[in-house]
């Protein structure tokens, strides 16, 4: 999105004099409906937050000096801070050898490894929390499992603790993790390591020397998406952590319910939207927006024995950003010198060892062997969750246990014939189909004139547009509700529809985006070339060359309306009460095992819109070969 000549910006008087010329007009008009939409309902919501925070109702800053009056607020900032560093280093730590994997290695077995992967990014957040929850539970598998082989005598505390907020963390955000390495590594030339090798480098020296110094890119990626996702995190910490382990998203949500302290909910709201904010502008700075475009695309269109990667331009300007600013050659150098001097010392204790070894045991292709078994337990890990929920479902149990005594259907049963259940399900549906068609004509609208159009501002629109995926979830629900609630809309299904468009919009432009970036433009100026008009070229030409990112964006705005539950649990009430929220109730009061059943229905919804978005990205492969 970076024009090569200088344009005169869209908001100068010169700007708009050329934006009510044809052309300039026309894909202005394009940004229109949702630069309005979103600065409505998302941009001036969030400013009510900040001036709730500063009047209450005259100003004050009392509520700020609270935050440092009392020690519990510092302390719940510093395990924010604590838990989102560990989550993102045991993230990046365990995805590194998962990316390279998906980069390098040539196995059959490498798509199901990916598939594994994908999982939790289709599944709901709350179903995932949930599987894990009959996993860590005093009564659940593990201490089930350890208690019936003699291991223990008494039941282990796996959840309610740090523990057990890690664990679900790590599940949901090691493929944030895992993808932007990804990407790092596909860029890497691989002639590199091919000349390294034809001069006599060990392996060890090429990955020491090579590979890792140029993979640092990735791996500050994940860590920042990961840290920056974690930091904003309220399903798991709610549900899985304990008072001591209290994060900045589930105290916002404590002064909302228990004292109704809209004031002082500000403050907290205001202090992570920064940091928040702060994070992913330093992310852009370093790798540009580019990057969670090519993010967005390659963490779903795999296939076979390919894998997409970033480009040569895209990396190689990843790397001049790095490279010019004033602090990498310090940091970066430092890193490096501390990662050889460490592997330098491993590999000089190790190398007496291994004289002693027998030969057959040096022969083993042990890297191979160790990379199989680790992916191994990564594949364990990732399913793990379907596995356990999907059988419970089944069960004919009245009680939540793994392995369950018999099976039967009465749990689908107790579901499908409950009205509430049924009365949240439709709900559901009456949401997410209008978010999806709204959200899709919105976004792709923006995404042409973003990638078409010839003006300056287009980086800065394309970070607003994309901002509220970044913005965490109790932000988004606390801000809207302020204003849904001046509409007189809350527990309305309407109400429902506008908050949520906001946040299926970003995925819309990430994906129309990157679609009309990778779109030849060949056929489109023929048909201009013949006589044929902007609009009628638009729907006979370009319209059936994006229609595979058009159906992706349609799955991926349904699902982030369909599951999302943060903003049901302000905006929907009882009148409009969502699938997630009626789980959520479930959940936090009385752990039914009908909510097995209801997770069971909607694994079952997201495999099926994996399976067609997989039928349309190789439909849309085979169609790019044979042109």
């Amino acid at each position: 999105m970076n024009d090569k000549k200088a344009r005169p910006s869209i908001f100068s008087c010169s700007g708009i004099r050329l934006l009510l010329k044809g052309e300039y007009f026309g894909r202005a008009l394009l940004l229109g409906p949702v630069f309005i939409y979103l600065s409505v309902f998302y941009l001036f919501p969030l400013f009510g937050v900040l001036f709730r925070s500063l009047f209450d109702p005259n100003f004050t800053l009392a509520h700020y000096g609270a935050l440092l009056k009392y020690p519990v607020y510092g302390r719940i900032l510093f395990n924010t801070l604590e838990i989102s560093l560990l989550v993102a280093s045991i993230c990046v730590f365990l995805g590194y050898p998962i990316a390279y994997v998906l980069c390098f290695v040539r196995s059959r077995w490498k798509l199901l490894l990916l598939f594994s992967i994908l999982l939790p990014f289709w599944i709901s957040s709350l179903v995932r929390t949930y599987s894990w929850m009959i996993i860590l539970g005093r009564f659940g598998t593990v201490n089930r499992l350890l208690s019936a082989s003699g291991l223990i005598d008494a039941p282990l505390n796996l959840m309610y603790n740090r523990f057990g907020v890690l664990v679900g963390l790590i599940y949901i955000l090691l493929p944030f993790a895992i993808f932007p390495m990804e990407n790092i590594m596909c860029g890497i030339d691989e002639r590199l390591i091919h000349a390294a090798q034809s001069l006599g480098s060990s392996s060890f020296q090429i990955f020491r020397r090579i590979f890792f110094p140029l993979s640092l890119p990735g791996i500050c990626a994940g860590f920042i998406l990961t840290f920056v996702i974690s930091a904003g995190s309220f399903i798991t910490p709610m549900l899985m952590g304990g008072p001591k382990d209290a994060m900045i998203a589930t105290s916002i949500h404590a002064q909302l319910e228990n004292v109704n302290n809209w004031g002082f909910a500000g403050v907290l709201s205001v202090i992570l939207l920064a940091a928040v904010l702060l994070l992913f502008f330093l992310f852009s700075k370093i790798f540009g927006l580019e990057f969670l475009t090519g993010q967005a695309e390659n963490k779903m269109h795999h296939s076979g024995g390919q894998t997409a990667g970033l480009s040569k331009v895209a990396f190689h300007n990843t790397l001049l950003r790095l490279q010019n600013m004033k602090w990498r050659e310090k940091c970066h150098g430092f890193l490096e010198r501390i990662w050889h001097r460490s592997l330098y010392h491993m590999h000089a204790l190790l190398k007496p060892i291994s004289s002693r070894i027998p030969k057959f045991v040096q022969s083993t292709d042990w890297k191979s062997m160790s990379l199989a078994v680790y992916c191994t337990g990564i594949f364990i890990f990732l399913v793990l969750p379907v596995f356990i929920v999907v059988p419970i479902a089944f069960s004919d149990e009245l009680v939540v246990r793994f392995p369950p005594a018999g099976y039967s259907l009465h749990l689908f049963a107790s579901y499908f014939s409950s009205s509430a259940w049924m009365r949240a399900t439709w709900h559901s549906f009456r949401v997410a189909v209008p978010v999806m068609c709204l959200a899709t004509l919105l976004g792709t609208a923006a995404s042409l004139s973003l990638v078409r159009g010839r003006y300056r501002g287009k980086r800065f629109l394309y970070a607003f547009f994309i901002s509220p995926m970044v913005i965490p979830a109790i932000i988004s629900a606390i801000s809207m509700y302020f204003f849904i609630s001046k509409l007189k809309m809350i527990g309305t299904v309407n109400g429902l529809i506008l908050a949520h468009t906001v946040i299926a919009i970003p995925y819309v432009v990430v994906v129309m985006t990157s679609t009309l970036q990778g779109l030849d433009g060949q056929l489109e100026r023929a048909s201009m070339s013949l006589g044929a008009g902007r609009i009628r070229t638009f729907f006979n030409i370009t319209l059936k060359l994006i229609r595979p990112g058009i159906f992706t964006a349609l799955i991926f705005s349904f699902i982030a309306s369909f599951d999302e539950v943060i903003i049901a649990l302000f905006i929907s009430g009882v009148g409009a009460e969502t699938l997630p929220k009626r789980m959520w109730d479930g959940i936090r009061e009385e752990m039914s095992p009908v909510i097995a059943a209801v997770s069971a229905v909607l694994i079952l919804i997201s495999a099926v819109l994996l399976l067609s978005f997989v039928m349309i990205r190789r439909r849309k492969e085979r169609f790019s070969a044979r042109r």
